[in-house]
């Protein structure tokens, strides 16, 4: 698929599924209320740190790979399926030996259903396939919006499923309240989301199980890129993810759940240079440098315009906005967001960047990036947050977020010769370009 067509589709289908996931937190928010959703959503997280790790950033090697050589992909295919059984016992035994304020059962098929998500996603990218990953992960979430929505206007009342117990004692899966009923509706969203994706991916391989051949070569290139990706990607989940652990630690529920929040509305506005991202990667990979290379710094001088407007409403309307959206109890948001702000736009700068360099195979590069980002997110959230609260935990992540695009942009300048004002200083002729974008 060319590259502009792929673009074009990535951003419409993301776009409605950025919306769908918005109001599925929404409605999260609205029916678990203030102290629990940031529980909630706390437990996540730490759920979704044990995703990464167990990933090891495969689909990094995949989609590298694969891209570079479709050719690749049965083989592939074919090694991940036993894989992803031993993942499912290996995960399920850890889960039981570590506490997570989570039913068990609810986190191991998180963790399942998001690394077969991983996978599969990244095969299809390697095959450029953007239309189905895309197409797949919104009717999923429109799945589960509808059923949360019923649950939210108690059209079904799971307080009248039965309350029994398994042999072991533990409650049913399917017994318990509103809160329990959107925690399942929840969950069968990856569930459906991930088997969409295997079949899918299955029916268009056609793969003939006797002639793909077992690639032990390929299958230690794969492992040997995606753990140098992985050094760097799990640096990154810490410097976007540690403020929740100092925030948890030293603040209360309510402000936790507003910094949640706050931190879930800095994912929407990055979802777009995540978006776009997710086709640089693969297309960089053995493509054109110069070419590619004027394609990004033309993405990111757009991100900066669409910021533009998104601060002058954040700042104009959010001090009401916020507390009408989630509830009176999240009035923390307002200022918060304000200090954020600057963060997530650096964070879409180093989203696409990152990508780049990762299809450029230039993943010492990022993981240098990360590392200084790290450091000065723990060392400001533990200076400010005792004093500023949650002011000072988004003030201490955009400060990060700062400093490692300044490292990214300096490698940029010293590796490619690009100046850094041709990242995020727009130009007259930047709207023509994106309409002759091939």
């Amino acid at each position: 698929m060319q590259f502009k067509r792929a673009l074009q589709h990535t951003i419409a289908w993301k776009s409605l599924n950025t919306v769908l996931a918005f109001c599925i937190n929404l409605l999260l928010v609205r029916i678990f209320g203030a102290a629990e959703s940031g529980d909630f959503f706390y437990a996540l997280t730490l759920l979704a740190f044990v995703t990464l790790v167990a990933s090891w950033s495969l689909e990094s090697g995949i989609t590298y790979h694969g891209s570079n050589d479709p050719e690749n992909i049965p083989a592939i295919t074919i090694f991940l399926l036993p894989f992803l059984i031993l993942q499912g016992f290996i995960i399920w035994w850890l889960l039981n030996n570590i506490a997570i304020d989570l039913d068990p059962r609810f986190s191991w098929l998180f963790i399942l259903t998001n690394l077969i998500i991983t996978y599969v996603s990244a095969l299809f990218y390697a095959r450029k396939w953007v239309f189905a990953v895309n197409i797949i992960a919104c009717v999923s979430n429109a799945f589960v919006l509808v059923l949360l929505l019923i649950n939210y206007f108690k059209v079904f009342d799971f307080a009248q499923v039965d309350n029994g117990s398994d042999v072991a004692g533990n409650p049913s899966l399917w017994a318990g309240d509103r809160h329990r009923g959107a925690m399942i509706i929840y969950f069968a969203g990856f569930v459906l989301q991930a088997l969409m994706l295997v079949i899918v991916l299955l029916s268009r391989l056609r793969l003939r199980w006797a002639v793909v051949q077992w690639d032990p070569a390929l299958m230690k290139k794969i492992f040997v890129y995606s753990s140098i990706a992985f050094a760097s990607n799990l640096l990154f989940f810490l410097v976007t993810r540690i403020d929740y652990y100092f925030v948890q630690r030293l603040c209360d529920e309510v402000a936790l759940s507003n910094y949640v929040q706050v931190s879930k509305i800095g994912q929407v506005l990055v979802l777009l240079p995540t978006m776009m991202a997710a086709v640089v990667f693969p297309y960089s990979s053995g493509g054109d440098q110069e070419n590619y290379l004027e394609k990004l710094q033309l993405l990111c001088r757009g991100i900066t315009m669409l910021f533009i407007p998104i601060v002058i409403i954040a700042a104009a309307c959010g001090f009401w906005a916020f507390p009408w959206l989630f509830g009176d109890s999240f009035q923390q948001m307002y200022v918060a967001s304000l200090w954020y702000l600057p963060g997530f736009y650096c964070l879409s700068l180093i989203i696409l960047l990152t990508s780049y360099l990762l299809g450029k195979s230039m993943l010492k590069a990022d993981l240098l990036a990360s590392l200084v980002a790290l450091v000065i997110v723990v060392g400001c959230d533990l200076l400010w947050i005792p004093t500023w609260g949650i002011n000072g935990a988004a003030a201490a992540s955009s400060t990060a977020y700062f400093s490692c695009l300044c490292v990214l942009l300096l490698i940029f300048k010293n590796k490619f010769g690009a100046g850094p004002g041709n990242f995020f200083l727009p130009t007259r002729s930047d709207f023509s370009r994106f309409r002759n974008l091939e």
